[in-house]
């Protein structure tokens, strides 16, 4: 809610305190009686009843606003498809076929390949095991949390006969965390120890720099933030060059991730019959038949030199943002108390029964930069609107200029859960491009689609007020309140490449706590 919407609801209010007075309507009963007369004095004093009964100076028409401090309950969220599997099969040096499988997770990119049998790069001498990478972030936002929000309610009461309208304005719970490199916004590179997003070369700081790296030659980017999603069969293969072709182990890892446009870049690739082929990139020779994947002086290309990436970010940011909203409007009737004794009579209970709508959004959004598919987004949002009858039982009692209440509330909602997610998937793919998946491309993507439940929605006040003037309280509680069967955005993201999707992850709940402070304006 906007303020300018908070500054015309408490115009509003008041207003109605000024004004109403002169409607005309049946006693008890909306908008009030018709011989009802109040001069407006805010500052009138507050007439004490020594003997706790009950009091008539609150009869007439209220406005009350609260400012709320108050905490959501959070979500166990795992970035990433966690039902992922991997196979990878090789020969080892006695000829024998070995199949290693993982339920979860990848396993790890193999730099350095030689096969016994260059039709199938699946056969792979003597490999070390690689090991499995797994989704490492399991603790994200929405995690519980404290914000502020504001309450209004205005209506109309004769000894707790009458009505009320009430309107919750958040409150707006933002989260946001950073994973990964960080890096220097001004000159778009990283802080020591971590290495510059361009090539590095003698006055980078970081790994790769040095008197014997020549500037252009190296570059990084591997990442930090492993990512696993669910791919289409071969969706991750492609031509890589991290390595110096001609050289291989000799000089190690050169290229990676962030080296990726066409066969150009490295400027110092030569053979050892010294011809010099100065502005060509040649692909890793992975089945070592000493022909690259992409060999530009034939225009020839060796599909036994694929290679299957990971998906490592550099960074990822998490933000999520959870708010609560609503409408209710109730009717009140207080019970009698006359055939308590005297003493007793400082307690009165009310019931109310009336409707009630209530909003509550959840948003989550994921921006990851680098890897194998450059800078990404996707963000999902879950509106659960509850609409349905509500009833009520209220408790007060009061002692001299106190009192204290208590009010529980029960709603019967109908909940319409509106399901949005969109994004861009992979700004650097690059089709065929070297170091970047064979086919892939950037993928930009909106889905939607529509829940249904039942969720009931349970809430309970607790309430003090200390009466400074006849139409002045000043008031302080706590609130609780429980809302089931509603959905979250965070579980609901299905990892999926190129277009993620939706996951259902069933139904969640929400429990909000928190305290509320006001006052209280009685005409």
């Amino acid at each position: 809610m906007t303020h300018p919407f908070k500054s015309f609801v408490a115009t509003i209010g008041m207003l109605m305190l000024a004004l109403v007075g002169g409607a005309s309507a049946q006693e008890n009963l909306p908008f009030g009686p018709s011989n009802y007369e109040h001069d407006l004095q805010i500052f009138a004093p507050f007439d004490l009843d020594l003997d706790n009964m009950s009091d008539d100076q609150w009869s007439g028409y209220f406005f009350e606003y609260n400012k709320l401090y108050w905490s959501y309950t959070g979500e166990r969220v795992t970035v990433g498809n966690e039902e992922v599997g991997d196979v990878l099969t090789y020969t080892d040096l006695n000829g024998q076929m070995v199949t290693l499988a993982t339920e979860r997770g990848q396993f790890a990119e193999i730099i350095y390949l030689a096969t016994v049998d260059s039709n199938t790069i699946s056969d792979r001498m003597n490999l070390p095991r690689p090991h499995v990478i797994k989704n490492t972030l399991h603790d994200v936002p929405p995690k519980a949390g404290f914000a502020l929000g504001d309450r209004y309610e205005f209506g109309y009461q004769d000894q707790g006969h009458g009505w009320t309208v009430g309107i919750l304005d958040g409150p707006e719970l933002n989260q946001t965390e950073f994973y990964g490199f960080p890096r220097d916004l001004a000159t778009g590179g990283g802080l020591p120890p971590f290495i510059d997003p361009d090539y590095t070369g003698p006055e980078d700081i970081g790994p790769g720099g040095g008197i014997t790296a020549s500037p252009g030659l190296r570059a990084f980017g591997f990442g930090s933030v492993p990512i696993i999603f669910e791919v289409p069969e071969d969706y991750l293969l492609g031509f890589r060059d991290y390595l110096n072709f001609l050289a291989g182990a000799l000089l190690g890892t050169q290229g990676g991730p962030m080296l990726w446009v066409g066969n150009y870049g490295l400027v110092d690739e030569a053979d050892i019959d010294d011809d010099t082929i100065p502005f060509f990139r040649l692909a890793d020779d992975l089945d070592a038949d000493e022909n690259p994947g992409a060999d530009p002086l034939t225009g020839g290309t060796d599909f036994d030199d694929l290679h299957e990436f990971n998906i490592f970010f550099n960074n990822v940011t998490i933000h999520n943002r959870t708010e609560i909203d609503g409408i209710e409007l109730m009717w009140t009737h207080q019970l009698t108390n006359q055939h308590y004794m005297a003493k007793h009579k400082n307690n009165r209970v009310s019931i109310s029964g009336g409707a009630r709508f209530l909003k509550l959004e959840d948003q989550f959004r994921v921006d990851a930069d680098g890897s194998i598919l450059g800078r990404s987004f996707w963000d999902t949002l879950f509106v659960n609107q509850i609409v349905g009858p509500q009833v009520g039982l209220h408790w007060v009692n009061q002692r001299q200029r106190w009192r204290l209440s208590g009010d529980g509330r029960f709603m019967f909602g109908y909940n319409v859960a509106d399901w949005d997610q969109f994004g861009l998937m992979g700004e650097e793919l690059i089709p065929g491009a070297l170091n970047r998946p064979l086919y892939a491309r950037p993928t930009a993507f909106a889905h939607g689609l529509r829940e249904q439940e039942f969720s009931p929605v349970a809430e309970l006040r607790v309430q003090t007020s200390y009466h400074v003037t006849s139409s002045l309280a000043l008031k302080l509680g706590l609130t609780s309140k429980y809302v089931g069967n509603i959905h979250r955005a965070a579980p609901s993201v299905f990892y999926r490449l190129p277009d993620m999707g939706y996951r259902d992850a069933g139904n969640q709940d929400i429990l909000i706590n928190g305290v509320d402070f006001g006052v209280e304006f009685v005409h």
